[in-house]
């Protein structure tokens, strides 16, 4: 598959049995996971552990969120999720009016983690609309249930924080040279892409495509006004503050999107669920459970 990204199958049927979690017909059969920058394999192995308890028969896709993917343009994240695009195709999460299936049962709960899995998500949303294309207006499958978590994020960090989203996935002897190359880039970057050609910062498209709602679906092709989304948030959280989420949930309910929060007194960026399992997961279960209600 592409770069940093990785498949759990579901579990064989013969494993099912009544009493089981997977005896559940109206529980997810995707997860889509976004990790957050730098997020190694066995970080994002604790969420997924979690979903593999309590949705063993759910098909997990995970996305790592590379550094190096930060520069790249906009085609080279988006080949690289090609696998990605692919199988959702072909599970039935996304395609044109000729291909959609009878009785779509796909039932797809996503999970995002801070501005790196929000990139990550905009960049495959891109990617599935364009692969829509001009056909799009002839309508596209959608899941039976869907909904969608987004942990810490969106936000802007500024260039002191962006250092340091950087700096959990570097070794310590590399960190100053890192220092000085980001601080130089994002310098140059943001004077050609905004004085000169108007661009919008990623974490500003982030903020809009996560907002993005019409005909042709949201961020992602299924989401739509109805989908319920849930944003986890810290008071203490140094990467992205609080008030620029906050926001952000009350932009999206006035767009009159499904958007709930979250908010936590004194936990780090990502490590909510490290600190308040019980909370959190309770969380994500009853926020699956109102997508389900609504189906």
């Amino acid at each position: 598959m592409g770069s940093g990204i990785y498949l759990r199958q579901e579990s064989p049927a013969s494993f099912v049995t009544n009493n089981s979690p997977t005896s559940n017909r109206n529980a997810p059969n995707i997860i889509l996971v976004f990790g957050w920058m730098g997020a190694k394999l066995p970080h994002i192995s604790k969420y997924t552990k979690v979903y593999e308890e309590t949705y063993p028969n759910a098909t997990q896709i995970i996305v790592q969120s590379n550094p190096l993917l930060f520069w790249s343009s906009n085609r080279t994240r988006m080949k690289n999720l090609l696998p990605v695009a692919e199988i959702l195709e072909a599970s039935g999460c996304v395609g044109t009016a000729s291909e959609i299936r009878e009785n779509n049962s796909t039932k797809i709960l996503v999970h995002c983690f801070s501005n790196g899995g929000g990139v990550q998500m905009l960049t495959l949303g891109n990617l599935l609309h364009a692969r829509l294309g001009s056909s799009s207006s002839l309508g596209v499958t959608m899941p039976q249930v869907s909904a969608v978590v987004f942990d810490s994020c969106p936000g802007t960090p500024s260039l002191w924080r962006t250092v340091q989203a950087f700096f959990a996935s570097l070794h310590p002897v590399i960190r100053i040279p890192v220092v000085i190359l980001i601080t130089f880039f994002y310098s140059i970057v943001t004077i050609i892409k905004q004085g000169l050609f108007g661009i919008q910062p990623i974490s500003e498209q982030l903020k809009e495509g996560l907002l993005r709602n019409g005909p042709e679906g949201g961020i992602l092709p299924w989401i739509t006004e109805k989908t319920p989304r849930m944003y986890v948030c810290s008071k203490k959280d140094d990467l992205i503050p609080i008030d620029q989420i906050e926001e952000h949930v009350q932009e999206a309910r006035r767009r009159g999107l499904n958007a709930r929060i979250e908010v936590y007194e004194n936990t780090p960026h990502v490590a909510h669920a490290r600190r308040y399992p019980e909370r959190y997961w309770g969380a994500v279960k009853a926020l699956w459970a109102s997508a389900v209600e609504k189906q």
